[in-house]
């Protein structure tokens, strides 16, 4: 068996660690260079692919065969194009994670073949699909995803474990922007809520800063620099990016930057540039609307987390782009003197990642550390026929699992057929937060046939959505008077993982042969007993983790209690007794936070 490491697949930047005698480590690459750009280069003059630090050097030189911020796309069903190949976004995806694995492979001097991935929190299922394809295309098993916030703050976590407080982690890296609130309770880790934007990062600035330089350029040339003619607009386009970016990162430690690119394109038989200033303030003025539109977000976190401003203990600001300026002048205005500084921006979320691997596998003790719990981030439900505003319609969003709910869960709800002799359905599964399905985004569908014919409202049919905590959702219809169940894993419709087939010439590890496990031990390093052969173990392992961790901490007294709680529901979870599990489950869990 390989190692397994933890991995921060980021947007702009990409970073691994692992553990070494129990603490998580930073792994760096052939140059000892810790964070790695998540950039792919083809060089076609040595017929070489290039990932990393080496693919960044490239990304001006070599721009039309140099992909950047593929992670913006991650989900979607388009193609980039690499030395004329097309490829899928995870496919590109791929292609870092296999570079990022050969570094982690020649630091531990042996094979690497799991990771537990991060992704942002507002991540749909569809993007988390896509990305452990990715992870499997890579040549590791991808079993634990795990939200970029709630590892930032294990990274945080892992030393504090006595500590008790309320923190809200504020992320913005280089595309996408989350923040979460949880509560720190004696190794206890407790995602009360995630809010966010994918479509907020670093590249946003950027693209503000770029947007600046051409406004310059035609001011001073008097014509946009894209109409001169025979200008290579790739070329162009890369330079000022790289010239934006890094003179954003500069504003952040000093008042004034400047803007340097000597070569831009040939005006009348001259070669023309751009040699300017631009002011920390100006900047600012240029990205004010992008800092103040993280306010509403963090607003949204704390309501649904029934908090105040007041109530936050610890501020964690991490993401690249949580360095600028503004948007730690933002912070502090938000969360006077609660802004710490114990871990580092750019590498704690992989930090956290390996701490979740190390849990997982037994080298970091579970019971002594943390036990993470997190939440669903949208409505997951199905259409129904029902009553809106006095009309009978048949395009009805009916909420199964509401947002906020804490994973992994189980939710079942109970349906009557709306026509007689109907004798099949079509269940369809959405998230949003629209009470209309069709103003959702239907993520799965599936038939249920067999149903008996009888009258419209005689036949039941019981909807169970179970959601794990890698934000995987199963759906089982059950016709109540036979019995019979239909069942899907969803897989996102909007993304059906598929393969260009143009990938294997780019990767320089095999994609995984085996099929990922669906162990209910794949989430921790807890050692499961024989209950863990249940289906319905995984709806009970965070109850069963925290209650396990609780019983070194109370009294004979409470242990008993706690203890035959837990034998009771693990065997309940034994017999598949789904009504006992809940009732179980529901004592069970108020006993430890009554304790």
């Amino acid at each position: 068996m390989g190692n397994i490491i933890g991995i921060d697949l980021g947007t702009t930047t990409s970073e691994i660690a692992y553990i070494k005698n129990g603490r998580p480590e930073i792994i760096e690459d052939e140059t000892g260079k810790r964070i790695i750009p998540s950039v792919v280069s083809y060089d076609a003059k040595n017929n070489k692919i290039f990932a990393g630090n080496k693919a960044y050097n490239l990304r001006i030189s070599n721009a039309e065969n140099t992909i950047q911020e593929i992670k913006r796309h991650m989900g979607e069903d388009c193609k980039v194009k690499l030395n004329g190949d097309d490829l899928y976004p995870h496919e590109v995806s791929a292609i870092i994670l296999s570079e990022l694995k050969k570094y982690a492979e020649d630091r531990l001097g042996g094979k690497v073949d799991e990771a537990v991935i991060t992704v942002p929190a507002n991540f749909t299922n569809q993007q988390r699909e896509a990305t452990k394809e990715a992870g499997k295309l890579a040549g590791l098993r991808v079993e634990r995803i795990i939200n970029e916030p709630t590892a930032a703050a294990m990274a945080y976590g892992i030393d504090n474990l006595d500590k008790e407080s309320n923190i809200l982690v504020y992320d913005l890296g280089g595309g996408t922007f989350d923040v979460t609130v949880l509560e720190l309770y004696k190794g206890v880790l407790d995602v009360k809520a995630s809010r966010g934007n994918n479509l907020l990062g670093g590249k946003d600035f950027d693209a503000a800063v770029e947007k600046y330089i051409l406004n310059e350029f035609r001011k001073e040339y008097g014509v946009d620099l894209y109409e001169i003619k025979g200008i290579n607009k790739v070329k162009a386009e890369g330079s000022i990016k790289a010239e934006a970016k890094r003179v954003k990162e500069e504003l952040s430690f000093q008042e004034i930057g400047m803007i340097n690119i000597p070569f831009l394109a040939v005006l009348d038989g001259e070669p023309i540039g751009l040699d300017i200033e631009l002011t920390r303030g100006k900047f600012e003025r240029l990205t004010k609307d992008l800092v103040e539109s993280t306010r509403e977000p963090v607003k949204e976190a704390l309501e649904a987390s029934n908090l105040n401003y007041e109530d936050i203990d610890i501020v964690l600001t991490v993401g690249g782009s949580s360095r600028i300026a503004a948007v730690q002048k933002l912070v502090e205005e938000l969360f006077p003197g609660k802004v710490r500084h114990d871990i580092n921006p750019d590498e704690a979320v992989a930090m956290g990642a390996a701490i979740q691997a190390g849990i997982k596998t037994d080298q970091i003790d579970s019971k002594k550390s943390l036990v993470v719990t997190d939440k669903c981030n949208y409505n997951l439900g199905t259409r129904i026929v029902g009553n809106l505003n006095g009309r009978l319609i048949d395009d009805l969003f009916d909420c199964i699992i509401p947002v906020d709910s804490s994973i992994p869960c189980s939710k079942t709800k109970r349906y009557y057929t709306c026509s007689n002799g109907q004798q099949s359905v079509i269940i369809d599964v959405y998230e949003g937060y629209n009470e209309l399905a069709s103003k959702n985004e239907k993520i799965s569908e599936f038939s249920m046939d067999g149903i008996p014919s009888a009258p419209a409202g005689q036949e039941a049919i019981d909807i169970n959505f179970t959601y794990d905590l890698n934000g995987t959702l199963e759906v089982i219809a059950t016709i109540v008077s036979t019995g019979k169940k239909a069942n899907k894993k969803v897989v996102d419709k909007r993304l059906e993982i598929k393969s260009t087939g143009n990938l294997s010439k780019y990767l320089t590890s095999e994609p995984i042969k085996v099929e990922e496990s669906n162990s209910s031990n794949s989430n921790s390093g807890v050692n499961l007993n024989a209950w863990k052969d249940s289906s319905l173990a995984s709806i009970i392992k965070r109850t069963i983790e925290l209650a396990e961790m609780k019983l070194d901490k109370v009294d004979k007294s409470d242990g008993d209690k706690i203890r035959d709680l837990l034998n009771e529901l693990k065997q309940a979870a034994i017999d598949e007794n789904e009504d006992l599990v809940d009732e179980l489950d529901e004592k069970l869990t108020d006993l430890l936070f009554e304790l």
